[in-house]
């Protein structure tokens, strides 16, 4: 059992390894996500060891992979790799998950903005009713920069539950699409087919909330995926490119230097949360009919050696948001949305500039 003085050591040495201040520790955060594997988690072993006297191993970072339970192991307390519990799933596997509770608000704090933000037209009136998630900033309210989509379209962004308290984002990307649910049927004219869709993570979110209306014997009619990674191809957004791209100013900035510090927030907590998710598919019967991708052809960077970002570009993920792309067309979301009728568009502009309007433009709506 090892003393506080000696718990706090361990931190700073970590810490030290991965360029992080002790006290930013996250008790939710995962070592994989703050960059402590492999060759430099067995180097940080040998350190603690040195350092502080403990008797740790290299396998003790993947038995205890959150920050919070490696503290409890070292303080000698009973949590085990097994049994943590990590945003809703179990830390042993993303597929063994622990049972969710059956209200999903279930200690989770009043949200402090809106669930959803009526941005075009009149939900009551309008022949089109548009639901859109949001991206890991949380903020619907982010697609209030589109141009009008047209006189006969209702256009609803979500907002994170979260937003603007992102320490307490520690659930499931499951969950959170349950959080949402009752707002979009309360929204929605009863027995109206949805059209829902969402950019980056907000796919996840539109993918999810999809399964939860089909299983309650709604229709989704359209889904638009909007420069979201499908999560069986491509990982989790490190945590080491999250701070590189803050560093620089490019991560969420719109002609401003630094992002604030509730968008960072939240989407470092968003990333936690991806990097748990692993889908599965919709069953063949509902699966939207039409499925709408659109992409930008844009990377953040015109050269990732230039632009002085120390970032690990064999990570897809980093290589999808850093560099520019071909036309990208299904990219594995076909194995979750099987059969369904897929159209693609592409966009000038970075993952950042979905919303811009220099780069948005609108096309007739069917």
């Amino acid at each position: 059992m090892a003393s506080d003085e000696v718990v706090r050591k361990a931190l700073e040495v970590i810490g030290e390894a991965i360029s992080t201040e002790p006290e930013d520790f996250q008790d939710h955060e995962t070592w994989k996500f703050l960059g402590l594997s492999g060759l430099l988690a067995s180097a940080t072993i040998s350190d603690l060891r040195s350092q502080t006297g403990l008797d740790v191993k290299p396998e003790d970072f993947t038995k205890y992979p959150t920050v919070g339970a490696f503290k409890a192991y070292l303080k000698g307390g009973t949590t085990n790799g097994s049994s943590t519990q990590v945003n809703g799933t179990s830390s042993q596997t993303k597929t063994n998950r622990i049972p969710e509770p059956e209200d999903p608000w279930e200690g989770v704090p009043k949200p402090k903005v809106p669930l959803s933000v009526i941005l075009q037209g009149d939900p009551t009136t309008s022949k089109h009713v548009v639901f859109l998630f949001p991206d890991g900033s949380g903020a619907g309210t982010a697609y209030g920069t589109l141009p009008v989509l047209g006189n006969s379209i209702c256009l609803i962004g979500l907002n994170s539950p979260f937003l603007r308290q992102a320490q307490d984002f520690t659930c499931s990307i499951e969950r959170m699409a349950r959080l949402w649910y009752d707002e979009l049927r309360r929204l929605q004219p009863k027995g109206k087919p949805y059209v829902i869709g969402g950019w980056s993570a907000g796919g996840y979110y539109a993918f999810e909330v999809a399964k939860l209306l089909t299983n309650a014997g709604e229709k989704i009619k359209q889904m638009i995926l909007i420069d979201s990674p499908c999560r069986l191809f491509f990982e989790a957004l490190p945590e080491g490119v999250v701070k590189e791209l803050t560093k620089k100013g490019l991560m969420g900035a719109v002609g401003q230097k630094k992002a604030p510090e509730w968008l960072i927030a939240h989407f470092t907590s968003t990333v936690l949360s991806v990097d748990k998710y692993m889908p599965t598919p919709l069953p063949k019967e509902h699966v939207p009919p039409k499925v709408n991708f659109i992409w930008v052809k844009e990377g953040l960077v015109k050269s990732v050696k230039d632009s002085g970002l120390e970032v690990d570009m064999n990570v897809k993920v980093t290589r999808f948001l850093l560099e520019p792309r071909g036309d990208l067309k299904t990219e594995g979301w076909e194995q979750l949305l099987p059969g369904a009728k897929y159209d693609f568009d592409y966009m000038t502009g970075n993952h950042f500039q979905i919303t811009q309007p220099f780069h948005v433009r609108t096309q007739p709506f069917s």
